[in-house]
């Protein structure tokens, strides 16, 4: 094997995963920029529209697009700024919805033709010197158009220019540099491609090429429409490939070809997890979940005080009466005792001290609801407990909270229990509350459970030797 024939086959496979690199990094933001570049530049047109500076055409429908090809550019008469301008934005944006939607986006197709058409619908405004005293035709023209907006003095029209052209020369700038870079590789695969095609089924002669390059340069031309078909002769490229092949400075070039074409691959470090702090956030977000009880308990608190009070004006038995009076005239006590039932069967009982009880429960609520603020005290307490302290927290506080839910719901039962059928219609009910206050509960619980599953499995790989935040 020659050593061209060596090179030959390097590059194609240099350029095998420059193209597969292309594929997956670079030709996926390209058309996201694409995307973005003409969802801007419709700002603008949409804008022009409303303003009658252009007019929308009834049958663009019968254009027919089947490449890509910046409008017309070349320079009108001022008389005709108005038709010229209508038809160049009609026709411009519907290259930027072809390019967006039906212009397939590929290795093959942003060959250094298909990066031409796209850099120069790109570029066919320069966002960058966008005045009425640029020197490029279709910026000037387009910077004469905002200026007739400005005069408008629509605030909602100008903020949309303004974003948009701001939007635009950021992101012409973007797709220029990821076209540079899709471009090494179209100009390497070009030169691969005429070598194969054309080049080796030539005799060159090196003496020749360094005596007379101008015409060897015109007899390989002479050659493509021959042995590459439809292919152009881009002189400047085929000469790099003399300069490579048979020039003293071969080797140096060819391995700078290689060296341009290297794919770096991305190296990702492997991050260290830090599975106790992993752990700590997961206990932080069920205190959030436990801090969110508060809003059930003060709706069950109001709706308690109002069915104690409506029990209280509405005692009828001379002996409630009696008690009543007895407790807070002759005990000087401003409190309320009943005798509720732990359970819906009513087999075990309790005197509870209903006033001190409420109180207590508001003292509850207050706290869950200082806890739900995560610049209370309570809060950054909790944050900057540890594992284990967490733990008992949250293990402490959902055991207290299943005795509170059962003491609530014995005392809904005797408010509707206890009172006489003409006010039971007036007292309030909270089994929704109630069971908001369950499901809080049984998430501190189920998360509970999952913390020491998976505290037991970091135990289990610490005791095999095994880092476990790995």
């Amino acid at each position: 094997m020659s050593q061209i024939e060596l090179f030959t086959a390097k590059l194609e496979e240099a350029l095998m995963a420059k193209a597969s690199y292309l594929v997956k990094e670079e030709i996926p933001q390209l058309q996201e920029q694409c995307r973005t570049f003409q969802s801007a530049f419709t700002g603008i047109y949409k804008v022009f529209l409303e303003k009658s500076l252009i007019q929308e055409d009834q049958y663009d429908y019968e254009a027919k697009i089947s490449d890509l090809k910046s409008p017309p550019s070349d320079s009108f008469a001022e008389s005709d700024m108005f038709v010229q301008m209508n038809l160049r934005l009609q026709n411009y944006m519907s290259q930027l919805d072809f390019m967006n939607n039906f212009f397939f986006m590929s290795p093959e197709s942003l060959n250094l033709r298909g990066i031409k058409n796209v850099l120069s619908l790109i570029d066919y405004f320069h966002w960058s010197e966008l005045s009425v005293n640029s020197s490029h035709l279709m910026s000037r023209t387009l910077a004469l158009y905002v200026e007739k907006i400005k005069q408008t003095g629509d605030t909602m029209a100008l903020n949309i220019l303004a974003n948009s052209i701001k939007v635009l020369k950021d992101i012409q700038k973007s797709i220029k540099i990821i076209l540079k870079k899709i471009s090494q590789y179209s100009r390497q695969n070009y030169k691969l491609q005429c070598r194969v095609n054309v080049l080796n089924n030539m005799t060159l002669d090196p003496s020749r090429i360094n005596s007379d390059l101008s015409g060897t340069l015109q007899a390989i031309k002479f050659e493509f429409p021959l042995k590459w078909e439809g292919n152009p002769f881009f002189r400047e490229l085929v000469e790099e490939i003399l300069q490579e092949d048979y020039s003293a400075q071969g080797e140096t070039l060819k391995e700078n070809v290689l060296k341009s074409l290297q794919v770096k691959e991305k190296v990702v470090k492997k991050k260290k997890i830090d599975k106790s702090a992993v752990m700590k956030q997961e206990l932080l977000l069920l205190i959030g979940e436990l801090a969110k009880i508060y809003i059930p308990l003060e709706t069950i608190i109001i709706r308690l005080d109002d069915n104690s009070r409506i029990l209280d004006e509405n005692l009828k038995s001379l002996a409630q009466k009696l008690s009543r009076w007895f407790q807070r005239v002759m005990r000087n006590k401003n409190e309320m005792f009943y005798e509720i039932s732990s359970n819906a069967g009513g087999k075990s009982t309790e005197k509870l001290n209903f006033t001190s009880y409420l109180n207590w429960i508001r003292m509850k609520a207050s706290f869950y609801k200082n806890l739900n603020n995560k610049t209370s005290t309570s809060y950054l307490r909790a944050a900057d407990s540890d594992l284990t302290q967490l733990e008992e927290f949250l293990d402490k506080n959902q055991q207290e909270l299943k005795k509170i839910i059962n003491k609530l719901a014995a005392l809904e039962r005797f408010f509707k229990e206890e009172s006489d059928s003409e006010i039971r219609s007036k007292m309030k009910g909270y089994k929704a509350e109630l069971q908001q206050m369950k499901m809080v509960v049984s998430k501190i619980v189920a998360g509970l459970k999952e913390y020491l599953v998976q505290l037991e499995e970091m135990e289990q790989l610490k005791a095999l030797g095994i880092d476990p935040n790995q």
